[in-house]
């Protein structure tokens, strides 16, 4: 995948906080050749969108303040960094030592005793769990990017999705469901469908 000069950065920035967080953007900037302003910039945009977080706010202002990764940012990198994709197993060993990382995983679906007793195991899945949400992101950048290219049923099929969160909506999508045999019958059938394959899980 090409990926532009700021994703690069930002990559190289992750994996540093990946293998020595959690760590300053000071201290990054003493053990590497890019420039703090760049650095500075790169933490705040990966913090406003969650790809790391603060792990300890320190004592003695923002120099203290140190960053770790989140699991949305693996999942954000390892679509777009074949290192990070490569040495994941290893930043799991760092991170599930981290109070703050397993309170994460746990909050996203993981067994909190099987990441305690079963550690083999539990990192298998992460791996799985990583690659599958970094999936996920690749389709919706490529939405994003082909919106026009996509047949007219697919988009408004993912366009349902999104509105069905909106309030707004919920009393036209109930009178629509009554007024509308056709709306009703895909409604049905693809319920139906997620019936079907949730009983097909639970046998497994």
């Amino acid at each position: 995948m090409d990926i532009s000069g700021h994703d690069k950065t930002a990559s190289k920035l992750f994996r540093a906080i990946a293998e020595k967080g959690p760590i300053t953007l000071y201290t990054t900037n003493i053990t590497s050749d890019i420039p703090i302003g760049t650095i500075h910039r790169h933490f705040k945009e990966m913090a406003d969108t969650e790809k790391i977080k603060i792990y300890d706010h320190g004592k003695s202002g923002r120099k203290k303040i140190s960053y770790g990764p989140t699991l949305y940012g693996f999942i954000y990198f390892y679509r777009i960094d074949h290192e990070i994709e490569k040495r994941l197993e290893n930043y799991y060993d760092i991170w599930i030592k981290k109070e703050p990382f397993v309170s994460e995983l746990q909050a996203a679906g993981f067994d909190g005793k099987k990441l305690t007793n079963d550690p083999k195991t539990s990192k298998k899945i992460f791996r799985k769990y990583i690659q599958y949400y970094a999936g996920v992101e690749e389709q919706l950048a490529n939405f994003a990017n082909n919106m026009n290219m996509l047949p007219r049923d697919m988009r408004m099929f993912l366009g349902e999705f999104l509105v069905a969160t909106k309030s707004e909506y919920k009393k036209i999508w109930e009178e629509l469901y009554s007024s509308l045999p056709g709306f009703r019958k895909n409604v049905t059938d693809f319920f139906e469908e997620m019936i079907k394959f949730y009983k097909e899980l639970k046998k497994k």
